[in-house]
């Protein structure tokens, strides 16, 4: 609304669960979901101030806050090895919301987004790499239909079908991988991709808004803070998805 009214108007932020906090209050992108297309009527238009007061997510229900864990996961992958020794290392005491944790985790989780998002605030290039996981994740978010899903339980799912499909082409270590999987089943997402139905869900995969022609952006994770995009395509993709 705030990009929209009289072509602009200012804004401030103050989000008041963990998902708003380590990701969606971090860079401008606005948007929203045009039936079966996530988040493709949208614009960038950045906030004049953002402010987080972790006691909030005291008033948070447990699946909400759960699920934004994913995101953690994915920024970690995205750029801070610190920060996946920190969930590792203090699960318990991220899980029971300890405020302490709960700061020194959303710093970390800013300061990455925020870094990418300074040097690309129009997604041209690096920007991309916060997708890590969505492609296939929105996929399943979309299939399911939205509620059924939350967005980081979707995330989740899409980053362990990322991951996998990484290995498979090489381009990231099993125990990568691995490690990944077991962390977000330590915290209570869900990585079984056959229960949630990849494989029906890959056929949206031509709604995603980062396909290009016959292909989509992809992201991979070669390790903890080196990742990539690569064109995939569609058709290749969607095979792939059958078996991950």
């Amino acid at each position: 609304a705030a990009a929209t009214y009289m072509r602009g108007v200012r804004w401030l932020g103050a989000p008041s669960t963990l998902l708003a906090m380590v990701d969606a209050s971090v860079g401008g992108k606005t948007a929203g979901d045009f039936g079966p297309a996530k988040n493709c009527v949208g614009a960038f238009w950045q906030p004049s101030g953002v402010v987080c007061d972790v006691h909030l997510l005291s008033t948070e229900p447990e699946r909400g806050y759960v699920s934004a864990l994913s995101e953690v996961i994915k920024t970690a992958l995205i750029g801070d090895a610190g920060l996946l020794d920190l969930v590792e290392q203090e699960r318990r005491g991220i899980l029971g919301r300890d405020p302490q944790l709960l700061v020194e985790m959303l710093r970390r989780c800013v300061a990455v987004k925020a870094g990418v998002v300074s040097r690309d605030p129009r997604e041209r290039g690096e920007r991309a790499h916060l997708n890590l996981g969505h492609t296939l994740g929105h996929a399943m978010e979309a299939f399911a239909g939205y509620g059924q899903l939350t967005h980081g339980e979707a995330i989740s799912l899409g980053l362990v079908a990322a991951l996998r499909f990484g290995t498979r082409l090489g381009h990231t270590p099993s125990e990568l991988t691995v490690r990944i999987e077991q962390l977000l089943k330590q915290l209570g997402l869900p990585v079984d991709l056959e229960a949630h139905r990849l494989p029906e869900a890959s056929s949206l995969l031509g709604h995603d808004k980062k396909r290009a022609g016959d292909q989509v952006r992809f992201v991979f994770a070669r390790d903890v803070g080196n990742v990539f995009t690569e064109h995939v395509a569609l058709d290749a993709l969607h095979s792939h998805a059958q078996t991950l």
